[in-house]
């Protein structure tokens, strides 16, 4: 079962939580599902619950699963969710995304990490579905012998940790913009996720994922940028989104 799937846990089995003094995993999950929704209606979007699994079925398009990580090692005011987002036509396999939540209570815990996941990743997938784009990033390709006009929908840029100031603009993207057009699929939505961190001991960890596929060339730019980083404090990290719609039709 890959990790997709165990999102999609059955709706069936949040019908008998078990009681207990902190709040049931099951219940977790079923809890943030509840937060989202009302959230999504809020923005303005027609949200459906699925018939089967524990998910949200967003526009008749978009379906949203969840999963509360639970690890111990955590510390108990901060929640780790993974959100599973997947397209039946451009994304069927999901883009997957891991984000966090802080504060006292689970319910603040949820709140903070469905603000980061709407402005890091939701919102940006909803805009690669419209005509929503910075018109100045637009770039053409060839494919199959034909020109394809892309629009690229940068999500929020996140900065983790200390930062003597925090960075401006889009830096990840302006790294990898200029390699992005050659690894563009036929596909209508292309995807880019990028993680970069350090620590004042001088690690680096990071990934940048194109299409849920690791992208080597990229991982080694941001690796090579993370290295001039000054370390202030502890730890910093950054972390954006990126998706592409390409339109065939409107490349004059």
């Amino acid at each position: 079962m890959g990790l997709f799937d165990f999102l999609k846990k059955k709706t069936a089995d949040t019908d008998q939580p078990v009681q207990q003094n902190d709040t049931p995993y099951i219940n977790k999950n079923w809890n943030v599902l509840i937060a989202f929704e009302a959230r999504l209606i809020e923005m303005g979007y027609d949200v459906k619950r699925h018939a089967q699994y524990l998910a949200l079925i967003v526009n008749d398009e978009l379906e949203i699963s969840f999963m509360v990580v639970e690890n111990l090692d955590n510390h108990p005011n901060i929640m780790h969710l993974m959100v599973a987002a997947s397209h039946q036509t451009y994304f069927p396999d999901g883009i997957i995304e891991s984000v966090v939540g802080a504060g006292y209570s689970f319910e603040e815990q949820t709140n903070t990490a469905l603000d980061n996941y709407i402005n890091s990743t939701f919102v940006t997938i909803m805009d690669s579905f419209t005509d929503s784009h910075d018109p100045d990033l637009d770039f053409i390709t060839i494919v199959n012998c034909k020109d394809v006009l892309w629009h690229p929908n940068l999500g929020t840029l996140n900065a983790q940790g200390q930062w003597n100031e925090y960075p401006t603009g889009e830096p990840l993207y302006d790294l990898l913009k200029s390699e992005i057009p050659n690894q563009l699929t036929t596909n209508k939505i292309n995807w880019l996720k990028i993680y970069i961190s350090k620590r004042a001991d001088g690690e680096i960890i990071g990934e940048c994922l194109f299409n849920n596929v690791p992208w080597e060339v990229a991982s080694n730019e941001i690796f090579d940028y993370a290295k001039t980083w000054e370390m202030p404090g502890e730890f910093k990290g950054l972390k954006n989104n990126l998706l592409c719609s390409g339109d065939a039709t409107r490349a004059t």
